[in-house]
């Protein structure tokens, strides 16, 4: 007897990089880093594995509209692969990471948003990525082995450049950085602009070990 079996994977989570052209991202990388700099200069002391990190309002500064922009039209391209670009958004917060060697940001989400994101500005030259959790409430398929679909967290993997954005309500952690130099991002939020003005303002905060 043959018998015809069919795969149908169900629930896909979506996960979106933009990359931009190395030619671009070098000057458009060190502009950034420089700005970040003034601002937390000097440099508060932080405990060891913790990070350096801004007010959550860089997209409001000047200094950053040209970030601020890239992430607009960024985000729209996400909104028209979920087809909701009709519905406005703005976005609700935007802050930088400093993370030095030995740092890391513990498993988190963002709540009351829609999508959140990060770019990297500076990583290690041994590399780094960002972890992303089985969002399944329970994951009680038996394995021997880890794989594509027995694993529960998925690696993002970044570079200067890349721009990351993924579902609010996705939990994600950063390992800690193993490089000899320090790891600087940027990471955001974005709301339906309805929502957010008039609704309900987002309740999540960026502090200390969150990215």
């Amino acid at each position: 007897m043959k018998l015809k079996q069919e795969v149908q994977e169900l629930f896909p989570t979506p996960l979106w990089t933009v990359d931009l052209p190395p030619a671009d991202a070098v000057p458009f990388n060190a502009k950034l880093k420089t700005e970040i700099e003034k601002i937390i200069s000097p440099r508060p002391t932080v405990p060891s594995g913790s990070n350096w990190q801004t007010p959550q309002d860089l997209h409001t500064r000047p200094a950053f509209a040209d970030f601020a922009k890239l992430v607009e039209i960024a985000a729209g391209s996400v909104a028209q692969y979920l087809q909701v670009e009709q519905y406005p958004m703005m976005i609700t917060g935007c802050w930088a990471n400093i993370n030095p060697p030995g740092s890391y940001h513990p498993t988190h989400n963002h709540p009351n948003n829609y999508l959140s994101g990060v770019y990297y500005v500076a990583v290690p030259p041994t590399g780094s990525h960002l972890l992303f959790q089985d969002p399944r409430p329970v994951m009680i398929m038996p394995r021997t082995k880890l794989g594509r679909v027995t694993a529960n967290a998925a690696v993002a993997e970044v570079r200067p450049g890349r721009m990351v954005f993924f579902p609010s309500w996705l939990r994600h952690h950063v390992p800690s950085n193993e490089g000899p130099t320090e790891r600087i991002s940027i990471a955001f939020n974005l709301m339906f602009t309805n929502f957010a003005e008039t609704i309900a303002a987002p309740m999540w905060k960026p502090s200390a070990g969150n990215s």
